[in-house]
């Protein structure tokens, strides 16, 4: 009997601590959410358009120093702006009329039809993966019915075509935050933004030559 009661308070031992380790664990999890005092690391994603028309996606990327890194398919990419933060939880730039609010890890605004946070990645989270979908002209009528995204799995080189396995073009990008790229085709100032957003690609290609840009939204393969 005292072996049958030893054998469950050991059992009963295990079963706490193992509790006790996931609810620290738990803990760390809650500890690691977004930190609008510190937030390098950290992306806000917006999506834009002209009155329905134009659709393009945008990063707003925190750097130190109160400053966000632009980073969409036009020339101003890279461009920097600084902002202040309101009442602990308002991130309004500079010399802009855009405002973000953020409560409790999630964020809105009055500005943009969609917006997101998006954490940087440590690793390149395009590596090996295929994307494939319709382009579309800024009026949303189609440009290319099939058109797809093959990312190497070792460089950062990316293939695109109208069908998988069959590449057009082989394009050399940029990482940014490792959940995103930036391309300039052929080095012709012709731009593909490409960013990864809850499993799909976000493209926006611009064409310098005419002054336009495309969209669409690809899905993995």
């Amino acid at each position: 009997m005292k072996s049958l009661i030893n054998n469950v308070m050991a059992v009963s031992m295990m079963i706490l601590l193992t509790f006790a380790s996931c609810k620290k664990n738990e803990v760390k999890k809650e500890e690691a959410k977004f930190d609008i005092n510190n937030p390098v690391g950290y992306f806000i994603y917006v999506r834009f358009s002209i009155n329905g028309s134009w659709p393009s996606s945008w990063l707003f990327e925190f750097s130190p120093g109160k400053t966000l890194k632009f980073h969409e398919a036009s020339a101003v990419n890279g461009q920097v702006y600084t902002y202040e933060v309101i009442d602990g939880n308002i991130i309004s730039l500079k010399g802009l009329n855009y405002r973000f609010l953020i409560e409790n890890g999630k964020i809105t605004s009055e500005n943009f039809e969609q917006v997101a946070l998006v954490k940087a990645s440590e690793t390149n989270q395009l590596r090996g993966k295929t994307f494939a979908g319709t382009y579309y002209k800024p009026n949303h009528s189609v440009l290319h019915e099939n058109f797809f995204y093959s990312f190497s799995s070792t460089e950062n080189k990316v293939d695109a075509g109208f069908k998988v396995g069959t590449a057009v073009r082989t394009e050399t990008y940029k990482t940014i935050g490792n959940i995103a790229a930036w391309a300039d085709k052929d080095g012709t100032g012709d731009i593909e933004f490409l960013l990864l957003l809850d499993g799909k690609l976000e493209v926006n290609y611009y064409n310098k030559t005419i002054g336009t840009r495309y969209y669409g939204s690809f899905s993995p393969q």
